[in-house]
This record gives C-alpha cells, structure tokens and sequence, in this order.
C-alpha cells in the first residue's frame, strides 16, 4: 500500500459502475487488532480481527484502487454485514466496486461495495457499502489541490 498515493483526484465520470478492483492482499497483523479492539491509546491482545479492523482494510483497498482516497470525498453511510471471524495473524483480500453513482440534491453521490475474504480459505467475512459524496460530479474535473 506503501507506493499508492495517500490522495486520488479520480471523477465522477472516470468510475464505472460495476468494475471490480482486486483483491488486494491486506494483513491482519495482532498490532493492527490489537489497536482497534480496546480502549483507544490501550492495545489488547485478541485472537480475532475486532469490527474495526474492517473499516481499515477497506480504506488501503480503496487507496491502491483508486490510485488514493479521493480528495474531499465525505462519508455519508456506510453498512458492513459480518459473515464469519477472521484470525489475526491472518491475510484478508478485499474487493471493491462501484454499485451504483447518482446525483440527489444536486450532489454527487458514490456507493463503494467491497468484499473482504479469508485470503486462505476464500471464506466470506465482510460485505458492505460506503455511500460517499464526490468531490465531483457529473462533467465537472478534479480541483488543481487534488491532483497535488
């Protein structure tokens, strides 16, 4: 994930509804769980990836296929349906997709689905969405800040 650029200047009009990206190989380190699984600034030890660690894996799948998170992109909602325990020490591999673009309220509007899966077993852990509000809409080019 290192060699993804942290910002993305992708538009609206260059994503495509259905286009699969990855999956993208992603580590469940006990670090990373135990971070995310207690209070904050208070690591714990876990045997298995707490729902926080999702989220996470989601947003480096995200980064290396939109060659960043988009920039001024806002999180408006976002749904995740658990399916199975994933251990730490463990390899997930994440799938992303547009599921659908539209314009409410003259805002742009992208919903990015992804599926995360025991990279060994192929066995579904998390599906979900994030409905998020573009920083561009339809015609409309990524500001200069973006692309710097």
């Amino acid at each position: 994930m290192s060699d993804a650029p942290a910002l993305s200047a992708i538009t609206y009009d260059e994503l495509v509804v259905g286009e699969r990206k990855g999956p993208y190989a992603e580590s469940v380190t006990a670090d990373l769980a135990g971070r995310l699984a207690g209070p904050i600034g208070t690591p714990v030890a876990v045997a298995a990836a707490p729902p926080a660690v999702f989220p996470v894996l989601f947003l480096r799948a995200l980064r290396r296929a939109m060659g960043g998170i988009p920039a001024g992109a806002i999180l408006a909602k976002q749904e995740l349906e658990f399916h199975a325990v994933l251990a730490v020490d463990s390899e997930a591999s994440v799938t992303t997709w547009v599921g659908a673009k539209e314009v409410r309220r003259e805002r742009p509007f992208v919903t990015i689905e992804f599926d995360i899966r025991d990279a060994a077993t192929d066995e579904q852990i998390v599906t979900g969405r994030k409905v998020i509000v573009w920083p561009t809409g339809p015609g409309e080019t990524a500001s200069t800040e973006a692309k710097a």
